[in-house]
């Protein structure tokens, strides 16, 4: 047993060469990873170029080209055709002959629409507005999930730990079985018994290792670092103690008022609504100012070499062309209408399900400690007696509490998670529940964006 003590006594210096010698890649950034990872330093490079964020930019692209072509409605408009043309002039033409060449310079330029441009404009000003409020909120979800996967590495390095203890305590507790069934002192059955608690435990050592290797490859993704996998994190220190959780009510006022989402859902549905009073203006006239001038070879009388004037062109019949473009835009406005009170609905909802778990974590975590205390204070007792060859439980003891500090652990990570959960279905830029990572620094979106939220802590 003192050799069993002094080889615990090595674990974790064991285990963290273990680790660097566990993960080995070919850097291909410039900058590779801080060694060890600090959460700090993962939150504050947070990627632009990661697919997630580079889609929603592009969508952002796509609907500015649309206020930009939208504007363009009213823009002035100049042509030049050039025609080489040959013709068989009539008989009693004054100009026989056969050249019809001409240069014209036609200038255009729609003074009213009726608010056809207007609307169009106002349009997909919306949509872009919308748009870029969901990338300011995939920004926040890809910080939570870059927060989420760093965690899940400090916990897979924890359970590592627990794990590796449990394997080497069944090793030295079948080692001894096997002398003493040597000596006869243990029967075969007993001996088959260690040993199949061993592989056991050998086999939750094996999956504990392998999940460390797929935390870190989920962590070098959310990073955009794919293979870039870090051998060492250091934990973060939590400020979670003397946070008081909001009512749910104001929560959910602040949801519906911050959340941008639930904004952008509300943006697509006002474009919607613009865009069914730009069909409606199809039916209303068009006043143009228009000029003209031209060269031509042939000389013909009704040929102007300079015209100007105001164009009215009223449409008298457009085929149900119109009141199908009506209908159309009616149709995606009720469907715009329709998904934001639909993601409403799960708004509420998803507020009420973080705020409950808030709840209960903030019990369980009381659990938590106590269980801890206890498992401190029964290895204390356990490690006395071994000193004094009163008990053999030491062991055991030793593994209840590491598998208390496990408990622990993720249930603090958990409600970590649940508050910035929280903080991004209210709109909130967020909750500092990290000592050492600055909280994020987009700003709150929604229809009172910059606003901090009423009743946040």
């Amino acid at each position: 047993m003192r050799a069993f003590t002094s080889h615990m006594q090595a674990r974790r210096a064991g285990l963290a060469l273990g680790l660097c010698a566990a993960f080995v890649w070919s850097p291909s950034f410039a900058e590779p990873l801080p060694e060890p990872l600090t959460l700090e330093y993962a939150l504050a490079h947070l990627s632009d170029d990661h697919p997630r964020l580079a889609l929603s930019r592009a969508a952002i692209e796509a609907a500015e080209a649309g206020v930009a072509q939208a504007e363009s409605g009213n823009d002035f408009d100049a042509r030049l055709r050039l025609e080489a043309a040959w013709t068989e002039p009539n008989p009693e033409a004054r100009d026989q002959s056969h050249d019809d060449s001409l240069a014209t310079l036609h200038l255009s330029k729609p003074l009213y629409d009726f608010g056809r441009t207007d609307h169009a404009v106002g349009a997909a000003s919306r949509l872009a507005e919308g748009r870029r409020l969901l990338h300011g909120d995939e920004r926040r979800a890809q910080r939570m999930e870059i927060m989420q996967r760093y965690l899940d590495v400090v916990l897979a390095d924890q359970e590592y730990g627990w794990a590796y203890e449990v394997m080497a305590i069944a090793f030295v507790t079948l080692d001894k079985a096997r002398d003493r069934n040597e000596l006869g002192q243990v029967s075969d059955i007993d001996l088959s018994e260690r040993e199949a608690a061993f592989q056991e435990s050998r086999a939750q050592w094996v999956a504990a290792t392998q999940r460390q290797r797929t935390a870190r490859a989920l962590l070098a993704e959310s990073l955009n670092r794919p293979g870039e996998l870090p051998s060492t994190v250091s934990r973060p220190r939590l400020v979670l103690d003397g946070r008081e959780l909001p009512d749910v009510a104001v929560l959910l006022e602040q949801a519906l008022h911050s959340n941008p989402r639930l904004a952008a859902l509300q943006r697509d549905a006002e474009a919607a609504a613009e865009r069914i009073a730009a069909a409606r203006a199809g039916r209303k006239p068009l006043l143009s100012a228009e000029a003209t001038a031209g060269t031509y070879r042939r000389d013909l009388g009704g040929r102007d070499a300079v015209r100007a004037g105001l164009v009215l062109e009223v449409p008298l019949y457009t085929g149900g062309r119109t009141d199908a473009a009506i209908a159309a835009a009616q149709a995606e406005a009720r469907q715009a209408q329709a998904r934001a009170r639909e993601y409403e609905y799960r708004l509420r909802q998803a507020v009420l399900e973080a705020w409950q778990e808030i709840q209960v974590l903030k019990v369980r975590r009381e659990q938590a400690a106590a269980l801890g205390r206890y498992r401190e204070m029964y290895a204390d007792r356990s490690r006395a007696y071994y000193e004094l060859e009163l008990q053999t439980d030491f062991g055991d003891s030793m593994i209840e509490q590491s598998a208390a500090e496990l408990f622990g652990l993720r249930t603090d990570y958990e409600l970590v998670l649940a508050w910035e959960r929280l903080a991004q279905l209210t709109g909130h830029s967020g909750y500092s529940l990290f000592a050492d990572a600055a909280p994020s620094t987009d700003q709150p979106s929604g229809r009172a964006a910059g606003a901090r939220p009423e009743g946040a802590q």
